[in-house]
């Protein structure tokens, strides 16, 4: 994807509603991503219940890339959420090497919930590694 001098840059949706961006890797990140992704909730008119769990799952994954992201600090990270017609995915990649999923210290009151809500509310997650990092997960556009 050509850089852009913004913090972030939406694509055009194709047939399947969508959000595309590419983030700089900034504080402004998660903001800009939840902003992105509220907008395009409130034009396909989802329930709230469902809108907020996937903003708050799209605001601690692109929060991960930001924090914890091993890649080059100057590269982008990338959402992209397609609207299914039965299923909500979003993929978050970053520069990094990939990482193994472990379970939340309960110990650390401090950080450790990014995971650990995708394992509470997502309908199906997971980690994938090939030269970068894409955490992915889907939500089910009903209950």
């Amino acid at each position: 994807m050509p850089r852009s001098s913004e913090d972030a840059r939406t694509k055009p949706s194709a047939r399947t509603p969508r959000v595309e961006l590419e983030l700089k890797r900034t504080v402004q990140a998660p903001a800009l991503a939840r902003a992105a992704v509220s907008r395009r909730c409130e034009e396909l008119e989802l329930d709230g219940s469902l809108a907020q769990s996937l903003i708050l799952l799209v605001s601690e994954v692109v929060s991960n890339a930001v924090r914890h992201s091993a890649g080059d600090p100057a590269a982008s990270i990338e959402l992209v959420a397609s609207f299914g017609a039965e299923t909500i995915r979003v993929t978050v990649t970053d520069a990094g090497k990939g990482f193994t999923p472990r379970p939340r210290d309960p110990g650390r009151t401090h950080d450790g919930y990014g995971l650990y809500l995708l394992e509470k509310v997502a309908a199906r997650w997971g980690v994938e590694s090939r030269g970068d990092t894409k955490v992915w997960f889907e939500l089910p556009r009903a209950a």
